[in-house]
């Protein structure tokens, strides 16, 4: 533990306007005290399919023991099953206070947005500031847990005020103009049109004014319009969208504040906390708060940016895969990722943490490849890539009793934003990352970065696998069972590169055979087994007998072997002479020693060449 006052975050990711508010009023008000934030981020919500089931590895990452405090945004969480699992580990190995940011459904004391008073407000005002009779909502079929209960006190209301709310007055819908254009043709086809629309949020509020304008319908003398969340195009739409402005950061302020009273004994967690939300009227409902359309060429600004971003991004995306696809080694891989690395807008540090046996083959497949069992050391993490203030470190080392080694721990105020890496199930470790000025500035790219990475850590564990099988079966195809040396194809393949090489240096070559003596009578007199063992201890004492790397050596069958060697022209000694001694010195030691009933020997033969093109292997063992 690096630091012994420090707040966790867990939350789905940090690229939106909602989670990159709320943790940023957690950080800032956390460092004014003097603790240090870690963000435990994922990419819950965004449609990776299969590549999405190891976001529980998130739960690996955290040393629970060391925390002050957590907060848990658990309504940012669109898979059921992690937020459920997070909850759970959180509930099982956490001693600290843990406030839980959630409109519903929660475990812990919990905070939550005024959403429901805002949606009754709206209606409210639309029915009595507007006149409104058939007010239709629009929801999300995406997001029901936030959009039911708005529906519920539209409903409410209506009923209040004496007017219907009947089934054809509200629809479900995805974020799709299709989806949300058939729901608004079906609200307009009704005997009496909408007086207003209450959509689930800003972004399908948007779509909703273009269908209507298109329609010839005016905005809001004929029909009203209202959202939630007051994103940046609900101020710079033409009318100005009626929405909901959410206190975001002050909500990450405020959770800190609760759970610092409550370190400090001050005063326990609240089962509730509410964040007040405030209405915000505008010229899509109100005719007199209708104003000119601000000065078009900001707008127009912002969004050229946020298109040449995007542009950016994906260029990024398919460069950075591109170059990461044919990395075999991890650190080519490291390599490669450090101008990448440099180029992350705002990154003051970013490190890369792999696990213990990250690569480790299954231990079916080193059954497969006779692989013994390798084991790393289980205590320590391979700081693999690190990167500081725009300086390359050298990677090393760290106790898992640390989440990142303590030298780069910085200061007590800090926060660290920590993401899983992993590809399906298989876990490789997490990334690390901080920001210039304390300030998350994460935009959607990093995540696509983070996805490549854990791409290329796929691969390279995919092709060690693969590598380690593929040389199995080489092995296999290519060596004797008996003896464990290259048979005929395996020779064959060897010694014609040995002899082609020679040619090309105009070396000379030994070519030798070599027969294991009284094979027949010791088969008769002692068995088959015997003869087989005989057979391998003449394959052992040639291959002991080796002059060196250029030689190739093989089992032909039976009792025959036969033998390669590239000679120097400078070399006075005759190396047929000198192996055939080696080996029957081999031999006589090797009878000296053991107590079998028969005594193992070989005879030899050889020739010397110098080789060239038109020398083959049939003319040198023929």
């Amino acid at each position: 533990m690096y630091h012994s006052r420090k707040i966790g975050v867990f939350i789905s990711h940090i690229f939106g306007d909602y989670q990159n508010n709320v943790c940023q009023g957690i950080a800032d008000r956390a460092m004014e005290h003097g603790y240090a934030t870690e963000i435990f981020a994922s990419a819950d919500g965004e449609d990776f399919g299969s590549y999405g089931n190891g976001e529980k590895s998130i739960l690996r990452i955290p040393h629970f023991e060391d925390f002050s405090g957590v907060v848990f945004a658990s309504g940012t969480y669109l898979q059921k099953e992690l937020r459920q699992q997070i909850g759970q580990t959180l509930r099982d190995r956490c001693s600290c206070p843990v406030l839980e940011i959630a409109q519903h459904d929660t475990s812990f004391p919990r905070l939550k947005l005024g959403n429901g008073l805002c949606a009754a407000n709206l209606t409210v005002h639309l029915i009595r500031e507007h006149h409104c009779r058939r007010i239709c909502y629009l929801g999300c079929s995406l997001e029901r847990a936030s959009s039911d209960p708005r529906r519920a006190l539209c409903a409410q209301v209506m009923e209040q005020h004496g007017l219907p709310f009947a089934e054809e007055d509200t629809a479900d819908c995805e974020y799709t103009r299709d989806s949300i254009h058939a729901a608004i043709a079906a609200f307009l086809a009704a005997p009496k049109k909408p007086d207003a629309i209450v959509c689930y949020n800003d972004r399908m509020a948007v779509i909703v004014m273009e269908f209507l304008l298109k329609q010839g319908l005016r905005i809001p003398e004929d029909i009203c319009v209202t959202g939630f969340d007051d994103l940046t195009v609900s101020k710079n739409c033409s009318p100005d969208l009626t929405t909901v402005t959410f206190p975001l950061y002050e909500t990450g302020c405020r959770a800190f504040d609760l759970l610092h009273a409550c370190i400090l004994g001050k005063a326990p967690l609240p089962e509730e906390t509410v964040v007040p939300s405030e209405p915000v009227y505008r010229g899509s409902c109100c005719a007199d708060k209708k104003h000119a359309l601000p000065n078009p060429l900001f707008y127009e600004n912002h969004l050229l940016r946020k298109v040449e971003n995007r542009e950016n991004a994906m260029l990024s995306d398919i460069k950075l895969s591109a170059t990461l696809h044919a990395v075999k080694d991890l650190d080519d891989g490291m390599d490669l990722l450090e101008d990448f690395v440099a180029s992350i807008e705002d990154c003051r540090e970013f490190y890369l943490c792999l696990y213990p046996g990250w690569d480790h083959i299954p231990g079916k497949i080193r059954r497969i490849a006779s692989m013994p069992d390798a084991y790393e050391d289980e205590d320590q993490i391979r700081l693999a890539f690190a990167f500081r203030n725009g300086v390359r470190l050298p990677e090393c080392r760290f106790s898992t009793k640390s989440i990142l080694p303590d030298y780069l721990s910085g200061q007590a105020n800090s926060f660290f934003v920590y993401f899983p890496l992993f590809y399906g199930e298989r876990e490789f470790g997490y990334a690390a990352m901080s920001f210039e000025s304390g300030k998350i500035s994460a935009s959607f790219s990093l995540l696509l970065f983070l996805r490549n990475i854990n791409s290329m850590l796929e691969r390279i564990f995919e092709q060690r696998q693969t590598g380690v099988l593929v040389h199995r079966l080489e092995d296999i195809s290519g060596r004797d069972e008996l003896t464990r040396l290259p048979d005929r194809s395996g020779f064959r393949f060897t010694a014609n590169q040995l002899l082609a090489e020679a040619a090309r240096e105009h070396k000379k070559v030994v070519a030798m055979q070599f027969v294991v003596s009284d094979m027949q009578s010791i088969r008769e007199r002692y068995g088959r087994t015997e003869r087989d063992f005989a057979i391998c201890v003449a394959g052992h004492a040639l291959e002991s007998c080796l002059p060196g790397e250029n030689a190739a050596l093989s089992h032909q069958g039976g009792g025959e072997f036969l033998l390669l060697v590239i000679v120097d022209d400078e070399d006075t000694v005759n190396q047929a002479d000198l192996i055939t001694q080696r080996t029957d010195s081999y031999l006589d030691h090797y009878n000296l020693l053991h107590t079998k009933p028969y005594e193992i020997h070989v005879s030899a033969t050889g020739r010397t060449v110098r080789a060239t093109d038109s020398v083959s292997l049939e003319d040198l063992y023929s």
